[in-house]
């Protein structure tokens, strides 16, 4: 009971200090001139001050740290790794933000602490498929896992342009592995998920459509990378199977938009690695619609694809082939909404 109590408290308190604190680096931002410049990518018209994804990681990282220590026989394997990295992650991110950095050093980062976590934390070996068999990955486990953690964290980078959908769906994911945390009887990755839940909340105050502040790189890609290991931990602390499908699952619409895109823009003949503004979110709001109604899209598509992650792991046996056919349909509807919403513009 008192676990619990002090749990209540700790999530409370990192739910008030991410809305305080985004709200006094939208100040900090703005009196120092980090702003984000409306260009090709950009979906909005002034320029906003960038930076808040910087008190999601602070938040995120000073809880998690607090409840190893209050409660040190909650911490599992491999954690250390996954705190080294993503903060690693998230200063590059953040100079990105204030200075622009290179792409290759970013990637380059990047790639460096993906390699961290698959020595420290592990690979995706074996992957469970409908009807309880599993398929052995061998030497594929490894080039699988790195694409997956670096892809994960720009995919979610990419999210980050129009008001409250990086957020958004950060704190939809964030109840989801809560949810599967909670099923597999692994409380202290329950508590990494609320924590990221509560933050990204406490940030949705400042960001939601009209946005007075924007995440930007620190937090977009400390979310990517903390989706893309969090699975990586539960596998090896549970051993399910059923974590690598699930964990596709829970980020299913943005790594499918993500993907159309650039698949999109390939065989348009467009240049696929240059910033632009034609991800599938992107192109419902300069269909005319608000961003607001953009971003609820994303939780609600995420939430989906999320409770499908979670019953996929519930439920097993053949029955888990119906819930990859849903998601598979949500993510049909995905498309069938932009191309709706732009032909109604269009006519």
């Amino acid at each position: 009971m008192f676990d619990n109590f002090l749990i209540a408290i700790i999530l409370m308190l990192a739910l008030y200090v991410s809305y305080w604190g985004v709200g006094r680096m939208s100040v900090w931002a703005t009196n120092r001139g980090i702003m984000d410049i409306p260009g090709e990518r950009s979906s909005h018209m002034v320029a906003t001050p960038i930076g808040g994804g910087a008190i999601i990681v602070l938040v995120t990282i000073v809880g998690f740290s607090i409840v190893g220590l209050l409660m040190p026989h909650w911490v599992i394997p491999g954690i250390q790794y996954y705190l080294i990295a993503s903060v690693v992650i998230a200063l590059i991110g953040w100079l990105d933000d204030l200075y622009a950095v290179a792409s290759i050093w970013r990637f380059g980062v990047q790639s460096v602490m993906a390699l961290v976590i698959m020595l420290g934390v592990g690979v995706y070996d074996n992957i469970s498929i409908p009807g309880g068999d599993y398929i052995s990955l061998g030497w594929l486990g490894y080039p699988l896992t790195f694409l997956w953690i670096v892809g994960l964290v720009n995919a979610y980078n990419f999210m980050d342009g129009i008001d409250g959908n990086a957020g958004g769906i950060g704190a939809v994911a964030g109840i989801v592995w809560a949810m599967i945390s909670l099923y597999l009887n692994q409380p202290y990755l329950l508590i990494l998920s609320l924590l990221i839940s509560v933050s990204c909340a406490g940030f949705l105050g400042h960001n939601w459509q009209p946005a007075s502040i924007f995440m930007g790189d620190s937090g977009s890609t400390f979310l990517g990378f903390t989706f893309a290991v969090l699975p990586l931990l539960m596998l090896k602390v549970s051993g399910d199977m059923n974590i690598p499908v699930a964990a596709t699952l829970v980020v299913a619409p943005w790594i499918w938009d993500a993907t159309y895109t650039f698949l999109r823009r390939l065989w348009r003949g467009e240049p696929a690695f240059t910033a632009h503004r034609t991800y599938l979110y992107q192109r419902l709001a300069t269909s005319g619609y608000p961003h607001r109604l953009g971003a609820l899209l994303y939780i609600a598509l995420s939430l989906l694809t999320g409770l499908g992650a979670l019953l996929y792991i519930v439920v097993s046996g053949r029955w888990s082939l119906v819930f990859l056919l849903l998601v598979l349909f949500v993510l049909i509807g995905q498309l069938v909404i932009v191309f709706v919403s732009e032909h109604r513009q269009k006519t």
